[in-house]
């Protein structure tokens, strides 16, 4: 492994070590609180967040969470009022709605249910990530999302993180688009570099935005 890379990893995480683990306790509070609207409000981000920018995915979040109307609204109120701020606001808004009225039906929007359905996390984010009743979440984003509210074994392997990875010689081909099997690949790859370095994936995937992008966002 590249040992200048382990030293980036390393000497990053020192030095945003406070921001990072800031934003760790913070998703550890989210599950720990069990709160069913803040939970999806978190799956409505990881929606949000596909091929768009997290700053742009937060700012239309947060307008819908504004009066629960996220959970209220129904898919034409909620396209309406994407309208506004969001560029993909018919196909988002529909996945919002569609996958909200799915675990209303499939788990009386209960997470804890939902959540509880499987022994570990790695089946749990592969049965969302490939129920298509689940929509808009595919293995990123059903992996962004269980990270966000406090899980920490799973890799988001988003373009920034890939390129770093192909950067440093941890894969060695470009990707136009990855499927499972490609993704649990890479992923595997990352988490054995992971346990070498001693930083579970959650706070590696952080420090790998960081040193992408100079931001924590989630």
């Amino acid at each position: 492994m590249n040992r200048h890379f382990k030293e980036l990893i390393i000497s990053t995480y020192d030095s945003q070590y406070d921001l990072i683990n800031k934003k760790i306790s913070d998703f550890e509070k989210i599950i720990a609180r069990n709160d069913s609207s803040e939970i999806f409000h978190e799956m409505v981000f990881c929606i949000l967040a596909a091929g768009t920018s997290a700053k742009l995915a937060e700012t239309a979040s947060e307008i819908l969470k504004e009066d629960d109307f996220f959970i209220k609204a129904n898919e034409r109120e909620v396209v309406s009022k994407l309208k506004k701020c969001y560029r993909f606001y018919n196909v988002r808004g529909k996945y919002i709605v569609q996958t909200r009225e799915f675990i209303v039906s499939e788990y009386g929007f209960n997470f804890k249910k939902l959540l509880n359905s499987f022994d570990n996390k790695i089946s749990l984010r592969n049965y969302i990530a490939t129920n298509k009743s689940f929509k808009g979440l595919g293995m990123k984003a059903s992996s962004h999302f269980l990270r966000n509210i406090g899980h920490n074994s799973l890799a988001i392997l988003d373009f920034h993180i890939l390129d770093i990875m192909r950067e440093y010689k941890l894969i060695r081909f470009s990707l136009k688009s990855l499927n499972m099997k490609r993704y649990l690949s890479i992923e595997k790859t990352l988490k054995d570099f992971s346990q070498e370095i001693k930083i579970d994936l959650a706070r590696l995937d952080l420090i790998l935005w960081y040193i992408k992008t100079g931001t924590v966002i989630k």
